[in-house]
């Protein structure tokens, strides 16, 4: 069984040893440079801390305003003191609430060159 194992051993060695190429010039020269491809997947995520107003246009309505803004419709009521959620008319100016959070995504394929 030991000379089994060694008989394997100097094969698999041998093998090795011929698969490494030989003296010729074409496989000791340099290959050419690779060109690469990276891509990136970084959000900027900032809270915004400015007075944003919204004039409502025809057909708007306050969720819609609300989930445009990622606030919530109870916070848009009480800033503006509307009375009723779905009183609000085209023309009106509805002051956003401070703090949304504002995502930015990076463009969708960054090629690096070099």
């Amino acid at each position: 069984m030991r000379r089994v194992i060694t008989m394997m051993a100097v094969v698999g060695a041998c093998a090795v040893a011929a698969a490494c190429g030989g003296d010729d010039i074409a496989s000791i020269e340099t290959l050419p440079p690779i060109r690469t491809t990276t891509t990136t997947s970084t959000t900027t995520t900032v809270v915004d801390d400015n007075t944003y107003l919204f004039e409502v246009r025809p057909g708007d309505t306050l969720s819609d305003i609300a989930a445009q803004f990622s606030v919530r419709v109870s916070d848009l009521v009480e800033l503006n003191d509307l009375e009723d959620a779905s009183a609000i008319r085209a023309g009106q100016i509805i002051e956003i609430p401070k703090g949304f959070v504002i995502v930015t995504l990076p463009p969708r394929e960054t090629i690096a060159t070099g």
